[in-house]
């Protein structure tokens, strides 16, 4: 059977079996059959392509690949870094609502003051790091901790709690070390700074920000970096009412148009983007200046 020839049954094509191929004949205009074995480099064409080409396509493919991967790695860690804050968020006002529940109301805790200013004496100074040990306490039970470096003890040196803290815009804040609180996930819940034991501080013209306590920052990757505020690091306010994201529309003391902007050096820049990023979803003001709460918020795409 091998080459034996079909002709016609009045098709257009003729064809030749070649092995289990059945495969077309080569005819001339007057459908005279003529040679129609292969040339070697049309075999060769036939099986695939060759390395040049291949390589062409690996390298257009690792260009596009360059181009592409730092801003889906940026979308990435954003969306990260957005689910992280809003878990933070609720374990926060979760471990407050039981605070509350077993021991009322933040200004019945009976913490001192932080704001002690500079040379106190030892005995105010003492009493401002028990405040702050208070709310930890109170605090501490309704977390899953992994380890608590109260204010005024030596785990203050140890290298997991001491890091440098930049602002958002890079500028370098201060090393901070304690109180803290490490949970589970590694992420960490730290200073507890209070101003106001009876919860009458002002930040704004809502009710919670007219109840103000004290503070508080959580760093949502632990150690490492950025430490930066506003990128990592996000303050909240400790009110009578619950925990709240600082810098939202009705954030007047720390707003987020002058405490989350890229472009203003300020040790103090990045305390106004928690809410922002809890409320909605973005960390746009990393890209662009002209968002606010009452107009843009998102930077155009």
């Amino acid at each position: 059977m091998e080459n034996q020839q079909f002709l016609g049954g009045g098709g257009k094509k003729n064809y030749r079996l070649k092995g289990k191929i059945l495969t077309p004949l080569r005819t001339d205009q007057n459908n005279v059959i003529i040679n129609n074995i292969l040339s070697k480099h049309e075999v060769n064409m036939k099986k695939g392509f060759t390395l040049a080409e291949v390589l062409i396509t690996v390298g257009i493919i690792g260009v596009v690949a360059a181009m592409t991967m730092p801003t889906l790695v940026g979308k990435y860690q954003e969306k990260v870094t957005v689910s992280k804050l809003k878990k933070m968020n609720t374990v926060l006002n979760q471990a407050f609502q039981m605070a509350v529940k077993d021991h009322g109301t933040p200004d019945l805790w009976g913490f001192s003051s932080s704001s002690i200013g500079e040379n106190p004496t030892e005995e105010q100074q003492e009493q401002a790091d028990k405040g702050q040990n208070i709310v930890i306490d109170k605090f501490a039970p309704y977390l899953k901790t992994v380890s608590i470096c109260y204010k005024g003890s030596e785990c203050k040196n140890t290298s997991k709690y001491i890091r440098t803290r930049y602002s958002l815009d890079g500028t370098q804040y201060s090393n901070w070390t304690h109180p803290s609180i490490i949970l589970a996930d590694g992420s960490v819940i730290q200073l507890f700074w209070m101003t106001s034991p009876s919860c009458t501080g002002i930040a704004g013209d809502s009710k919670q920000f007219r109840s103000v306590c004290g503070e508080v920052f959580v760093d949502i990757n632990g150690a490492n970096p950025p430490n930066a505020t506003g990128k990592d690091v996000f303050w909240f306010r400790i009110t009578k009412y619950g925990v709240y994201p600082a810098g939202d529309a009705e954030d007047t003391y720390r707003s987020f148009d002058e405490y989350c902007n890229i472009t203003k050096t300020n040790e103090l820049n990045g305390y106004g983007c928690a809410a922002w990023v809890i409320y909605n979803e973005n960390m746009d003001y990393l890209k662009c200046t002209d968002l606010s709460w009452n107009g843009k918020l998102k930077c155009s795409r």
